[in-house]
């Protein structure tokens, strides 16, 4: 039996309601001692005003079960706190399909009974792996997270984690290496040798919620056969609870001698992590932006393209969609990944239905909207969870020199859109070390980036200096941070006006949190401004040079997709379309609206023997 219901007020009752009309088709039924499976369909949009559209966007399936099932007809029982929910991308292939048959291997690369310190709701740690000996190039075909048993208080401390290949010089010191991989680890770029800035390409990334995955059979990532491959893992750990947490943290990486038709690669795309991304609070919906300039694809790009494979998108707990948009000459295609629904706890990657070619000379756009209406100051880029990042990892082929492809807004344009022109006993040089390094005045912090540049007095707002700035990020690896986490507060507090005469002797974060961002009219202009504006863009190649010098640059002109959906549903839309129940309950729908329909099927997989209620 199955019922289609729907959610009402608790001043209604608690029970699921049975909608007037029964938009779900029962396939078929299976129970046993451990499962209950039921197969179903139904249209993605039933025009139905009490159903949920079913589109690309990630969905979030709510369980329940009642130890007993109902009498048939009976209504449905309060099943406790027997209940749950799982994030899903239901309309894309499946990320970790089943591995094919033939010789494959796996190399864990983790943190064995790593302790997690109580000291810090957040933090990074580092480790240096050696390959597998091997005669020869392998690929890696797929990968899968090594976590903690999900009973255990560090199940989901990790928040994401990447592995970075390390690009060594022909005469390097491989002793020194050895010693490094025989380590425990150490805290990412705070304690940790320069050396290990050389481990910057991106080869795979894990996030939170994420099962791994399998790529397709044409596709594999390089694991060289020399004795020289050594790869170093990035951890990303939230600790709100401030337990001490120990366990093990990894990922499996399988790998196969048979090697693939195409050798892939991995890139990074969005926002550079910075206190210059900035997003206001009282915000329902807020726009950033970062930008992969067609300059820095015509480059590198070969002239055949590469095709995507798929896209993991990322962002922090204020992030509501992400976007991959996707720029050839003056129109926007399809986006490359998009999810209106986003999860911070399912950050699976997104296999795309199809390789999609990108051109020398298209341009990516990764968006992300945020939503800060519960926050009642500023949120800042930056590596913690409270801060907030715009990230797309895309798994293409052919592998290229490119690492990364993104921009930041320029420290000039910045300061311009919060109405500063000069600080008190600070050039700019001072400004972007508190920026992009995380020092505040004469606080000595560790670090492994050599010195920013020097400037000379009047280069506060030209843009020379704000493009010898990006300097310092040249030498500074993604992901990375640079000192201890330092506060957006503490920085802010140190920065004092000096000009325009009316925000004189205020601090900046002063200044910041007296801005009007409950005026929805400021704040789509500095939505605007940061988004369409001026950007500062980066094309960075494996072996951490700049393919194309930095440019600051805006957002090309270009005529914005419009996807043109198959079903135009409203709430008058069943009366619109003249919509009918037949003798079994089921719409009716006219003959011309079949070419726009399709029927969905999904099987609910429950670990207890029961009724899926909800």
């Amino acid at each position: 039996m199955l019922k289609d219901c729907h959610g009402v007020p608790k001043s209604q009752g608690n029970a699921p309601v049975k909608d007037e009309i029964d938009n779900y088709t029962l396939m078929r039924g299976i129970q046993n001692g451990t499962h209950t499976i039921i197969e179903f369909r139904r249209v993605l949009d039933t025009c139905d005003p009490h159903d949920y559209v079913l589109s690309g966007d990630t969905v979030r399936v709510i369980w329940a079960l009642h130890d007993s099932d109902p009498p048939r007809g009976a209504e449905m029982v309060y099943h406790e706190d027997k209940r749950g929910s799982q994030s899903i991308h239901l309309m894309a292939p499946p990320p970790v399909p089943k591995m094919p048959t033939g010789h494959y291997r796996h190399w864990d690369i983790a943190f064995e009974n790593l302790k997690i310190p109580s000291t810090s709701p957040t933090s990074y740690w580092c480790k240096v792996f050696k390959a597998p000996t091997l005669a020869r190039k392998h690929h890696i075909v797929g990968f899968e997270p090594i976590l903690p048993d999900k009973r255990s208080s560090g199940a989901y401390a990790a928040h994401h984690m990447i592995v970075h290949e390390c690009q060594l010089d022909d005469d390097e010191d491989i002793m020194a290496w050895e010693e490094y991989a025989n380590e425990k680890g150490r805290q990412c770029f705070v304690d940790m040798p320069a050396k290990w800035e050389r481990c910057l390409t991106p080869l795979v990334a894990w996030a939170i919620g994420s099962k791994g995955e399998n790529f397709p059979h044409h596709v594999g990532l390089p694991l060289a056969g020399s004795k020289r491959s050594y790869y170093m893992v990035e951890a990303h750990f939230d600790n709100p609870t401030g337990n001490t947490l120990t366990g093990t943290w990894g990922l499996r990486l399988h790998y196969t001698g048979e090697l693939r038709k195409n050798e892939g690669g991995m890139m990074m795309a969005g926002v550079v992590p910075s206190t210059l991304h900035f997003v206001p609070p009282f915000q329902k919906e807020y726009r950033t932006a970062g930008y992969c300039s067609v300059g820095c694809t015509r480059e590198i790009i070969p002239k055949s393209g590469i095709n995507i494979v798929s896209v993991m998108l990322h962002s922090h707990v204020a992030a509501r969609k992400l976007k991959l948009r996707h720029i050839r000459g003056d129109k926007e295609l399809s986006p490359l990944a998009e999810d209106g629904r986003f999860d911070f706890n399912y950050q699976q990657s997104r296999r795309l239905s199809q390789d999609i070619p990108v051109l020398p000379g298209d341009g990516l756009i990764t968006e992300c909207t945020y939503n800060t209406e519960d926050r009642s100051a500023p949120t800042v880029g930056g590596y913690s969870t409270k801060e907030e990042m715009c990230l797309a990892f895309i798994l293409h082929y052919p592998r290229t020199e490119l690492a990364g492809c993104y921009s930041m807004p320029p420290v000039k344009y910045f300061f311009e859109a919060l109405g500063i022109r000069e600080f008190y006993g600070k050039d700019m040089t001072d400004i972007e070390k508190a920026f992009l390094e995380g020092s505040v005045e004469t606080e000595s912090l560790p670090t492994t980036t050599p010195k920013l540049f020097h400037n000379k007095p009047g280069d506060e707002l030209s843009p020379e200096a704000n493009q010898k700035a990006i300097l310092a990020l040249q030498q500074a690896k993604d992901y990375s941070i640079v000192g201890q986490i330092a506060s957006p507060k503490r920085i802010f507090d140190r920065l004092v006006i000096k000009e325009p005469q009316e925000f004189r002797n205020m601090s900046l974060s002063q200044h910041i949190h007296r801005m009007p961002y409950n005026d929805s009219s400021f704040t789509t202009k500095m939505e605007e401004y940061f988004y369409k504006g001026l950007h500062l863009t980066f094309c960075r190649k494996r072996d951490d040079s700049l393919a194309v010098k930095e440019h600051i640059e805006s957002l090309p002109n270009f005529q914005k997709y419009e996807n043109r959906p198959g079903v135009v549903c409203s709430h008058k839309a069943r009366s619109q379309f003249g919509l009918s129940s037949s003798s079994s309950g089921h719409p009716i729908i006219p003959k011309t609206m079949f070419h726009i329909v399709t029927i969905f099927t999904v099987v609910i997989r429950i670990l207890q023997q029961g009724m899926w209620q909800s």
